[in-house]
């Protein structure tokens, strides 16, 4: 049971980890977005809004989420240290939200056209707007499978906990 103790702390603190990469790639991306006027874009549908009000009010900017999600994802990562049920739920809310970020980068026309990457940044932006939401994905996967896999003892680790 120890093993799987550790591989379930590593995974917490690799998804710590790459929230906290996305948090920062979030706040760039909408420094970029609101610097350069790129205004989110959905499946190409101009919203008629400015990317800070995409930012505070609707659906993001189109290199970043919209501000309720990165409050959500930085409330849920402060969560994953809890432990049993809390946990657990904070890890699936940080899986769902990353393949949300992952669903409204795809989105995005500027994710499609690298001709309209004006500069390093805004390419990094894109590319781990890609990246990491879906290793958010993977990871809470990876914890879901570590937490209801069963034990030597042939019980779930949950079961112990509860």
């Amino acid at each position: 049971m120890r093993r799987v103790e550790h591989q379930i702390r590593d995974v917490r603190r690799a998804l710590a980890l790459i929230s906290g990469a996305y948090l920062a790639v979030g706040t760039l991306g909408t420094w970029v977005a609101m610097r350069d006027g790129l205004a989110g874009r959905p499946f190409g549908w101009d919203l008629g809004i400015s990317p800070v009000s995409g930012f505070v009010f609707g659906l993001g900017t189109a290199l970043s989420a919209p501000l309720v999600l990165l409050l959500a994802l930085a409330f849920a990562n402060l969560l994953l240290w809890r432990n049993g049920r809390l946990a657990r739920r904070a890890t699936e809310t940080i899986a769902l939200l990353g393949a949300g970020f992952a669903v409204g980068m795809l989105a995005e026309p500027i994710t499609w056209d690298p001709g309209t990457w004006s500069d390093w940044p805004t390419t990094a932006i894109v590319i781990a707007n890609l990246v990491l939401p879906l290793m958010l994905v993977l990871l809470g996967l990876e914890h879901r499978a570590s937490t209801l896999s069963p034990s030597r003892s042939g019980v779930g680790l949950e079961a112990h906990r509860r």
